[in-house]
């Protein structure tokens, strides 16, 4: 089930049932092109994969791997729905809209808590949506909604900030570097094509395709510094190892600088650290994966 402008935080009302979210997590698994997985709910997903000299071996990641990024990408699109929402109408019925929503998301605690209690972290983009509620929607006088947890024990976990994070936020956090100057003073990309660079990211990103492209941009770094800033970018959408083949369609498209190279070159280079050169003007978030 997907959020929408009637109801913002239908997702979150379809995720929490364990049905569903093995449903979710069978989505996911499409992209590992394994032969085959288990799912063992709320722990550990165990898959098949080939290795390098085309042997079958077994490994094993965390349930929390393949959930967290799918919340994130919910949080991020229900907060647009609720500003959507509330720009469009007037308001009394702001103030009753907010109301109501608040209320969902408490009902979603109260009548989950076994659920919550195994995925704790699903708290986290609640939380958040009831942020977004008291710091953005809500009038500077009133009073702040205030959820109430009780019955459940929350489980810190160190992928927090990475659920409230917004795309722009880690899009810039990665990119942004690609406006400024390379190793040799030159500007890796105008101003122009920056902007128009994150325009073909934010499209990847939210439609989970590549877009259409008018320009090809030419930044004046390496490739292999280039290549690795979209495996970053994978890598914080996603935390998995298996990646989507459309980021090697999307690096093709975009840049000269791949132009005549092979998606299979691409794809075989894509996430190798050994040959990226750390220059000072890449990001911490960069250079803290090399």
């Amino acid at each position: 089930m997907k959020s929408n402008l009637q109801n913002p935080v239908a997702f979150f009302e379809y995720i929490l049932n364990e049905q569903n979210i093995y449903q979710e997590l069978e989505k996911q698994l499409f992209y590992f092109d394994s032969p085959s997985y288990n799912i063992t709910l709320p722990i550990e997903i165990s898959y098949v994969e080939q290795n390098e000299w085309g042997e079958y071996i077994t490994k094993s990641m965390p349930v929390a791997d393949l959930l967290i990024p799918i919340l994130r990408r919910e949080f991020e699109k229900s907060k647009k729905l609720l500003l959507e929402n509330y720009i469009s109408n007037d308001l009394n019925k702001n103030q009753n809209f907010l109301r109501y929503q608040f209320n969902t998301i408490q009902s979603l605690i109260n009548n989950n808590i076994e659920i919550f209690n195994k995925y704790s972290y699903f708290l986290l983009p609640l939380r958040g949506l009831v942020k977004f509620l008291n710091e953005n929607l809500a009038l500077p006088n009133g009073s702040n909604f205030t959820l109430n947890e009780s019955g459940v024990v929350y489980t810190p976990i160190n992928e927090k900030e990475k659920i409230l994070k917004s795309n722009e936020d880690i899009i810039l956090s990665i990119f942004e570097y690609m406006q400024r100057e390379n190793e040799k003073k030159e500007k890796i990309l105008n101003q122009e094509d920056y902007q128009q660079l994150l325009k073909y990211i934010t499209h990847l990103v939210e439609k989970e395709e590549v877009p259409y492209i008018d320009k090809q941009l030419n930044p004046k770094i390496s490739n292999d510094q280039l290549r690795f800033s979209f495996w970053v970018l994978h890598y914080e959408l996603y935390t998995t190892k298996r990646k989507r083949k459309y980021f090697y369609d999307f690096i093709k498209a975009v840049f000269l600088n791949f132009s005549n190279s092979e998606i299979s070159s691409i794809e075989s280079q894509f996430g190798t650290k050994s040959r990226v050169v750390k220059d000072k003007f890449l990001p911490n978030s960069i250079l803290s994966h090399l």
